[in-house]
């Protein structure tokens, strides 16, 4: 296959999964009662084949499909099952799609009370973009190179070659599964279990590189990260099951792969800034960045539950794991002209140990109430050593003196922390019809090297369900949270990760704006609230409506994230009109925003310009979606059945931004970000015999999204960023399915 750059989409954008062909629910076409007796004591099996055309390529609507490419392709799908005659013994084969990237196959069997034995495959396809352009002439590669005869630029508007020299190539990637187990029972309530996965994962990814540090001298380019990762878990779990106690002990691992530890390419910008012969064409043209290091998680584990009485019981689970990173460090930098130390150390020697502890006892207090009680504890200790690191800004900028004063000599932090959560919910049925649920958590955290130490929150929980005799029922659910920490120092990490607690790289040592919260460590006051209802007024009719509502208050926070929330809603209805037709109908709707404020401010003015209200400046995010559905099946219970799904889905994004009249930097308005989808789906089936029947599937989907982000953002659309003239997915696709289903004992 011809392979070419397609962009990533950077937004999100609403998809809705396409059912290839599959395996239907039989009819009991001409079935008689020694027919129905024999289906319920000897499981039927299913073998479907035929084929299927897709009318036009596209990547979005064969995101994880295997659908991306038009042409014909295979229907494949098989369920069989047997059950041994006398005996216990039995094998399962499901296969899904094999015709298809997105294959899987699974093989199960054993004797029932003895063993299992199990084997998984399966395929699955990551299709980012079909429209990506790079200049390099070897994607794919862990060293990018440019073309013979480049002519180099300080910006991207002062290479003259660079739109003719941009190329096509696919960015994907697979993802292929094998797994193996072996489940064994034992004597005396014993039991054994043993898994082994291998992920195998091959591709390409999109990646930023940077030539250049600071000062306003950085060059970027958007380049193909090759993906060739290895994942094999392992997995050994002994299990004791008894009346009143039954628990396991296990063993987990995970031990992660990369065959590329770094990506190097050649600058194709010019020397213009003044960076240490980093332009192309000189001796310092190369630049590298390192990939995902190889790692390893090992974790051992118990877990149990005890049954004091009938309506008492204790369950909990207890682990203790630890991560390494032990890859060796690449050099500070491939430029030859940049003199460099000797690194602290030939690798990370990464580790961090994980400790989890959880209790939960569940207890009928008396006929009408019932406890829930719940503690939790988890524990992240980094154990990773610090080092002094002397880096080099972007592969061009000279390594700071041994011993200096400088931005770019830091120590690594390892970051730790500590939760505990305890809560308690009691269920009243009070009455009955009526339940009342009442609950409270409480949560506490420890932090180290982050701007506040310690983490506390309160979440109150009420909740009622009522059912309104024997036709309707409805309830709501509401609660609320308050999130507390300790002073917030934007400093701590900052400081910390100097020697000395050097400061001097700005006057009041941090790296955004002092007052700026990040969002995740700030104080928060969090609303929920859920209600629903459903009413059935026939036993032909069921009707569901639903609410959702969430609030998130960052009060203290005067910069950053200061509000986020929304509210959802849905519909759902279900009518059998006759025996033979049933309907469906769906709709929802949500509304989710934010509001964030910022500052325009310069660490070189004497002055706190934060402070300054004039200089702020805000930017809120909208996003509404709204979602309909219809649908309908016939099966009137002879030789034919059929259907249909209409889905229409509509989100558009907007951002507001706004400024103060002394922030200086003019701001443009920003374009909606929309996406539509529109999907009918036709289907029928066609008996011609009792055992053999004829499925046809017709699909037509139709979806269209605009994204600032990407639509118009050319090669040298930037000075700075070489584009990479992706284009926002928009795609019209017909796919038509014939296939044969065999059913059998």
């Amino acid at each position: 296959m011809t392979r070419k750059h397609a962009k990533q989409p950077s937004r999100t954008v609403l998809a809705v999964s396409i059912a290839v062909i599959g395996l239907g629910t039989p009819l009991a076409a001409w079935s008689d009662d020694d027919d129905e007796v024999r289906r319920l004591l000897r499981p039927e099996s299913e073998i479907e084949v035929g084929a299927g055309n897709v009318s036009s390529s596209s990547f979005k609507f064969g995101d994880y499909r295997g659908l991306g490419e038009s042409g014909t392709h295979a229907i494949a799908n098989v369920e069989y099952v047997q059950r041994g005659e006398g005996d216990a013994r039995w094998l399962e084969i499901v296969g899904r799609n094999l015709g298809l990237d997105s294959r899987s196959l699974k093989v199960e069997g054993g004797e029932q009370g003895n063993y299992r034995l199990r084997l998984e495959y399966d395929s699955l396809p990551k299709l980012w973009t079909d429209s990506y352009q790079t200049p390099f002439v070897n994607p794919g590669s862990s060293t990018l190179a440019l073309p013979a005869g480049w002519v180099a630029g300080a910006s991207t508007k002062a290479m003259p070659n660079l739109g003719a020299s941009m190329r096509s190539y696919d960015i994907e990637s697979t993802r292929k599964t094998l797994g193996l187990g072996l489940t064994k029972a034992l004597p005396a309530g014993w039991e054994v279990v043993f898994d082994y996965k291998r992920e195998r994962k091959e591709g390409d990814r999109l990646i930023g590189g940077v030539v250049g540090n600071s000062g306003g001298n950085p060059r970027a380019v958007v380049l193909p990260e090759p993906v060739d990762y290895t994942t094999d878990q392992f997995e050994a779990i002994a299990r004791y099951v008894a009346p009143k106690l039954q628990f396991q002990v296990g063993y987990y691992a995970s031990l992660f792969r990369n065959e590329n530890s770094g990506l190097v390419w050649q600058n194709p910008y010019s020397n213009a800034w003044g960076a240490a012969n980093a332009g192309y064409g000189q001796s310092g043209q190369w630049a590298q960045l390192s990939l995902p290091p190889d790692n390893q998680f090992h974790q051992i584990n118990a877990s149990g539950a005890y049954q004091f009485t009938k309506d008492t019981r204790l369950t909990g689970a207890l682990s203790f794991g630890r991560m390494t990173q032990d890859d060796n460090f690449l050099p500070y930098t491939i430029n030859p002209n940049i003199a460099t130390t000797a690194l602290p150390r030939d690798s990370l020697d990464g580790r961090i140990n994980t400790t989890h502890a959880s209790l939960k006892l569940t207890s009928k207090l008396t006929p009408k109430l019932h406890l829930n009680a719940a503690y939790r504890y988890d524990d992240r200790d980094n154990k990773t050593p610090q080092s002094l690191y002397y880096m080099v800004g972007g592969d061009s900028l000279a390594q700071p003196a041994v011993g200096a004063t400088d931005k770019n000599i830091r120590y690594n932090l390892p970051f730790s922390s500590t939760k505990q959560q305890i809560g308690a919910e009691l269920d009243w049925r009070f009455a009955a019809q009526t339940k009342l649920k009442v609950g409270y958590d409480y949560d506490w955290v420890k932090k180290t090297y982050e701007p506040i130490d310690r983490e506390t929150e309160h979440t109150v929980k009420l909740g009622i369900d009522h059912r309104f005799g024997d036709m309707a029922s409805g309830g709501f659910t509401y609660s609320y949270s308050d999130r507390d920490t300790s002073t917030y120092d934007a400093s701590v990490p900052f400081r910390a990760g100097f020697p000395n607690d050097w400061t001097g790289v700005n006057q009041w040592g941090v790296d955004n704006v002092p007052t700026q919260k990040r969002f995740f460590l700030a104080p928060r006051q969090r609303d929920k609230l859920r209600a629903y209802a459903n009413v059935s007024p026939t036993e032909r009719l069921d009707l569901q409506f639903g609410v959702d509502y969430k609030n998130d208050d960052y009060h203290k926070s005067y910069h950053g994230l200061r509000e986020a929330g929304g509210w959802s809603a849905h519909f759902d209805a279900n009518l059998i009109a006759t025996e033979a037709v049933s309907t469906h109908l769906f709709a929802s709707y949500e509304h989710y925003g934010s509001k964030s404020r910022s500052s325009q401010f310069s660490t070189a003015n004497a002055s706190p310009d934060y402070l300054n209200p004039a200089k702020d400046y805000t930017y809120d995010i909208d996003d509404r979606t709204l979602t309909l559905g219809v649908g309908f099946r016939v099966q009137p219970g002879g030789r034919y059945e059929f259907g249909g799904d209409f889905t229409h889905a509509y989100s558009n994004g907007e951002i507001g931004v706004k400024r103060g009249p002394a922030v200086t930097t003019a701001v443009a308005p920003l374009p909606d970000i929309v996406s539509r989808l529109s999907r009918l789906e036709l289907f029928g089936k066609y008996w011609m015999q009792k055992d053999l029947s004829l499925n046809m599937r017709y699909v037509y989907e139709r979806y269209h999204s605009k994204d600032f982000a990407l639509d118009g953002v050319l090669a040298d659309s930037a000075n700075s960023v070489v584009g990479t003239g992706q284009l926002s997915p928009d795609y019209r696709v017909h796919l038509i399915g014939v296939t044969l289903s065999y059913r059998f004992r």
